[in-house]
């Protein structure tokens, strides 16, 4: 059997439904109807190695797109620990009484660490607009140029302010990756693919930090006086912006992105240039997109941010904000402090950052896993099964803390946080980028992906911001017992997701956008049956 086109029996079983006299011009509404209604058949037969065979230059392209996650998670992991460093100590701090230590000042180490987050909020808004204007192309590469330039104010700090500023100048561009890489990988891989190359951007995050990590550790004993060893780890994020801009200069840009624009001919030959389909598969794919285009122009006419609070907008919105913003609730206080809450329940300073070491490569691990795991397993009943497992894995972190302190305790709330991790980073931690990625109308993508990521950032400052006063044993105090509260949270996150959240595993976007103008409760969207061949045809003549 031919793998490039439908299957003959797909074919006539869809023709046998479309009630609709097919016009022989390609660009009349009926063949539009027709054609679309028999890429959704194709979409739905398309299995994941033929998927593989068909896309291997879409699955190439979103692979190298996704690299930019790279440079998020090192940049993340960098900053953080080269505050422990001795010549970072004495480049930005100030000596410590008589003992010749230095330390930096506890509002700047606020400061820096709110760079990533504060940076990216900024750098999302203005990604929303640009890539809607100019493309995911042409906003990448010039994203790409931007941080070239910007990570030199960095390596030459010769003060906190100025690395301050630099730091910051980098987050904005974090926020144009960290939005792009999983809306470029949801628009230009099918259906059966959607899942892997989500996971994919989850992957490229952890790789980020290992990297990180070697950095670091090959550095960590350099005396105080060699400034070097501070610099030369932000010098190594050059590197990337040079291997990827010279990848992605010869990329295509989405097809879904050139379709809203009404550039057809150049959508079907960016489409020839990530599937091996012939000319009629690619034509048909195209209609796909315009009948999806066309229908979402039927629901709410604009693109702008305020349109995601419009209409049937408003709901996915805020689906797409919330399982985002999970990510930050079910791990909230522990996660974003991790080694230092290994060192408040009782581990050993050397023995804390181990763990976190450790911890980078359970990521790793983890990752991999899932991509087997979300290829099978539906988004909604990941979501519910990981939320479970990570509450009662925090629940039992704050049982343990309720009893007599004794060495063995830290070892079990550590051994039980990992646990927790792993359920993590095999459900929700990959889930939330699928989800957001898939869940947004086409039209405005890049909006509600921008949106999402920012309510993610919005609980991380609130992260950031509570997690000493809970923690440091001058105020709160709670060591593991805020394992109870994390607990409490991903409860009100389970509630939340049994009645919000929505199965879209193996749904075209048409089909989701169908779903959501009927106004189908979430728990029945795995099983409701959406009729193509009539609901096009409808939808089409409110468009006409």
């Amino acid at each position: 059997m031919d793998d490039s086109a439908p299957s003959k029996q797909a074919e006539a079983g869809i023709a046998a439904h479309v009630d609709v006299e097919v016009d022989p011009n390609p660009l009349s509404k009926s063949h539009v109807t027709h054609d679309a209604v028999l890429a959704t058949a194709d979409e739905h037969s398309m299995t994941f190695w033929q998927a593989i065979k068909r896309y291997r230059k879409a699955c190439f392209w979103s692979a190298m797109v996704s690299m930019t996650i790279i440079m998020d998670g090192y940049d993340t992991a960098l900053l953080g620990s080269l505050q422990a460093f001795p010549a970072f100590q004495y480049q930005f701090g100030h000596e410590v009484g008589t003992t010749g230590k230095y330390q930096v000042p506890a509002r700047w180490q606020v400061a820096l660490g709110m760079t990533n987050p504060v940076g990216n909020v900024f750098g999302i808004f203005i990604n929303t607009y640009v890539t809607e204007r100019f493309g995911h192309k042409k906003s990448l590469l010039a994203t790409l140029v931007f941080l070239t330039g910007v990570i030199f104010v960095a390596f030459f700090a010769t003060n906190v302010e100025m690395l301050f500023a630099g730091e910051l100048l980098c987050g904005l561009c974090w926020g144009v990756f960290t939005t792009m890489a999983p809306a470029y990988a949801s628009e230009v891989c099918p259906t059966v693919l959607r899942s892997y190359f989500e996971t994919f951007v989850v992957l490229c995050w952890g790789i980020g930090q290992f990297i990180s990590f070697g950095v670091l550790a090959g550095f960590s004993g350099k005396p105080m006086s060699d400034h070097y060893s501070w610099r030369i780890p932000i010098a190594i994020q050059w590197i990337w912006p040079v291997i990827i801009f010279s990848v992605v200069l010869f990329a295509p840009e989405s097809p879904w992105w050139l379709v809203r624009h009404d550039r057809l001919d150049e959508a079907e030959q960016s489409l020839r240039r990530l599937t091996d389909d012939d000319a009629a598969t690619v034509r048909q794919s195209v209609s796909l997109m315009v009948h999806t285009n066309n229908l979402e122009q039927a629901l709410c006419a604009g693109t702008s941010i305020k349109d995601c609070f419009k209409g049937t907008n408003r709901r996915r919105t805020e689906i797409a904000c919330m399982i985002w913003s999970i990510q930050q609730w079910g791990s909230f206080v522990i996660t974003g402090y991790a080694t230092y809450f290994y060192e408040q329940a009782g581990l050993p300073t050397v023995q804390a950052f181990h763990m976190s070491v450790g911890q980078g490569g359970l990521h790793f691990v983890c990752t991999l896993v899932s991509f087997w795991l979300t290829g099978r397993v539906g988004r909604r009943l990941l979501t519910l099964w990981g939320l479970a497992g990570m509450a009662l894995c925090m629940f039992i972190i704050g049982f343990i803390a309720l009893a007599h302190t004794s060495p063995s305790q830290g070892y079990a709330e550590s051994a039980i946080y990992l646990l927790w991790y792993t359920v993590y980073e095999l459900t929700i931690g990959p889930v939330a980028y699928i989800v957001v990625g898939e869940i947004s109308s086409t039209r405005l993508r890049s909006q509600t992906v921008g949106l999402a990521r920012n309510a993610y950032n919005l609980v991380t400052i609130i992260n950031t911001v509570v997690g000493p006063y809970i923690l440091n044993p001058t105020e709160g105090n709670w060591k593991g017992k805020a394992g109870f509260l994390t607990g409490g949270l991903i409860l009100i996150c389970i509630v939340w997701s049994y009645f919000r959240l929505p199965e879209t595993s193996g749904r075209t976007y048409e089909e989701i956008d169908l779903l959501f103008a009927e106004k189908v409760p979430a728990r029945q969207f795995k099983n409701h049956q959406v009729d193509m061949a009539n609901s096009t045809g409808v939808k089409t003549e409110e468009v006409s």
